[in-house]
């Protein structure tokens, strides 16, 4: 067997080809998640400036012609299909911003011109007829003022079929359209998303015939090639479940899986290996290994279904939801909505053990939500007060994971509440990063909205504990003691939350004046200062030392883990 594997960025494996989607491949099946999932990774890789990576395309060679090769796809054509949807949108984009160098600058990477100067589209789809026509379409677009939605219907050859492809490329331009609303120079931002876009990495596999993809992907993995571990591990389930016949049913949930978990799920499968086994890292080369080397000889079939399970844990945390059809309770959702919007994921293999423990019914409800909330505010405290970074955490992830899955007790859960937050530096290092925290419209120093939202932060998690209550309401941002007079009093201890009508009720009028305003506030602590400082001076400065000691001191009370008392 001949074979090649290399990675690439998408930029040089959409160079100089053709692809061809047999029509016995299945359709193109990703949805809004999986859109989304990519969108977000693109504008992340932007703002990391690392390029992302997508997994590995497999590609049977045909013959190379008139400059051009030849290739049919085995897998990945999901990717490239919605890689290709995507750069259809972005020249929308340029098309109507009048970019047109950038327009053209973009069609080689959805036609490839031949040595005999013949125009080839680059992705050729036997079922979904329709890429082709849009990709013409959109080379031959004249109106830059036509409508995106005019566009698709207008290209799209049957709607039954090829609803889906329009779907994605009418989601792309609208998200194009609002990320480039928030910036100043959109034309360059546009050009970044371009770039950033062709700019991912994958695992481009070349085989000169249609070998066994079980054993290509079996051999790659033995010779060290880093491939996407999801695909490795689909290959080995799919060979050793049993009985054989559940294996054409297999398949067709782990594609749903797929599908619903979409560029996440290389995550998942890393997150899933910590969740089982702890630190895998200097143990085995992958993930992918890890779980192969622990379950060999064991039945693979209760591997797939533990497997199954815990992606519908794992697709609350990239796909929280609430409500009648929601897929989590209030609190859950509170919390693995602000997890994602944070980008924290550390702490999703901790997460999957708790859930599954709360589903066995081992770890109560009550206990359950308790511990959520204590992994919140402790992420609060640590990363967006005390500015640290989550990897120092790994050492309580990798031990805590695999305990409270295979050993859980409530020691244990106690334990793991004692070694987090021993992460923290101290109380010292704690009051020194609070000092800092600070929001205002005159003092460079506390300006933007990263600082106007870590304040958020901080007055939501003060205002739950002085409440009792799970959910705060919408707020803004008071400033006691104007903030225009002095850098002082942008300071956290000058800031309470306080109703939108309410506020601008206030106007400029002094502390002493504001305090029946205050008092008319449904917010606890926001009545809490007229209770605490309208019979005495206030002092920004000495709440702020007030605040801190609260939060540390109670917020992050250990005795609430005390689960002798229930």
């Amino acid at each position: 067997m001949s074979f090649e594997a290399k990675d690439y960025p998408i930029s040089d494996i959409l160079n100089k080809v053709v692809f061809d989607i047999p029509r016995n491949q299945r359709r193109y099946v990703w949805k809004k998640s999986s859109w989304q999932d990519l969108f977000e990774d693109v504008l992340f890789s932007i703002t990391e400036e690392k390029p992302h990576f997508i997994g590995s395309i497999v590609l049977k060679k045909g013959s190379k012609k008139d400059g051009l090769s030849y290739y049919t796809i085995i897998d990945g054509q999901q990717r490239l299909t919605t890689i290709t949807l995507f750069l259809v949108a972005i020249m929308k984009h340029f098309h109507e911003n009048d970019m047109m160098d950038d327009f053209w600058g973009t069609v080689s990477y959805l036609q490839s011109k031949d040595n005999r100067n013949q125009d080839m589209v680059i992705l050729n789809s036997e079922f979904h007829t329709s890429i082709s026509h849009i990709i013409a379409g959109m080379i031959n677009i004249k109106d830059p003022k036509m409508s995106i939605t005019a566009f698709v219907d207008t290209h799209i050859l049957s709607k039954s079929r090829d609803k889906n492809i329009g779907d994605a490329i009418k989601f792309f331009y609208f998200s194009i359209k609002e990320d480039l609303e928030l910036v100043k120079d959109s034309q360059e931002r546009l050009r970044d998303i371009r770039a950033t876009l062709l700019d991912m990495t994958a695992v481009k596999i070349e085989s000169s015939s249609e070998e066994d993809s079980y054993t290509i992907f079996e051999i790659l993995n033995a010779r060290g090639q880093d491939l996407a571990s999801h695909e490795l591990l689909k290959n080995y389930i799919m060979r050793y479940i049993q009985p054989v016949e559940l294996r054409d049913e297999a398949k067709t949930k782990w594609e749903d899986m797929e599908r619903v978990l979409g560029s996440s799920i290389d995550k998942f499968v890393r997150h899933y290996a910590i969740h089982r086994y702890g630190d895998i890292r200097d143990k085995y080369n992958s993930p992918y290994q890890a779980i192969q080397k622990n379950s060999r000889g064991k039945q693979v079939t209760d591997l797939y279904n533990d497997i199954k399970l815990k992606s519908e844990y794992y697709e609350k945390l990239i796909h929280p939801s609430n409500g009648r059809e929601g897929n989590c309770s209030s609190t859950e959702f509170e919390i693995f909505d602000f997890f994602r919007v944070k980008r924290f994921e550390q702490f999703r293999p901790i997460l999957l053990s708790l859930m599954h423990q709360k589903e066995k019914e081992i770890l109560d409800a009550k206990k359950y939500e308790l511990t959520l909330k204590y992994i919140y505010n402790f992420f609060v405290c640590y990363t967006i007060i005390g500015e640290e970074k989550s990897n120092k955490l790994e050492d309580v992830v990798f031990k805590y994971s695999k305990l409270l899955e295979e050993n859980y007790s409530d020691e244990v859960l106690q334990e793991f509440s004692t070694d987090l937050k021993g992460k923290l530096p101290g109380y010292e290092w704690f009051l020194n990063a609070f000092k800092n925290i600070g929001w205002s419209k005159h003092f460079g120093l506390y300006t933007g909205d990263k600082n106007k939202k870590r304040v958020q932060v901080v007055l939501e998690v003060i205002e739950k504990f002085v409440s009792q209550r799970n959910e705060v309401s919408e707020f803004s941002i008071e400033h006691m003691l104007p903030d225009a007079e002095d850098i002082k009093n942008s300071q956290i201890g000058n800031l309470i939350p306080l109703e939108e009508k309410l506020n601008g009720n206030l106007g400029k009028k002094p502390l002493s004046e504001k305090w029946d305003v205050y008092e008319k506030s449904t917010f606890f602590s926001c009545r809490g200062v007229v209770k605490q400082y309208k019979s005495k001076s206030f002092d920004p400065q000495k709440r702020t030392e007030f605040l801190a000691k609260l939060i540390f001191n109670n917020v992050l009370e250990l005795n609430q883990f005390d689960f002798s008392k229930d």
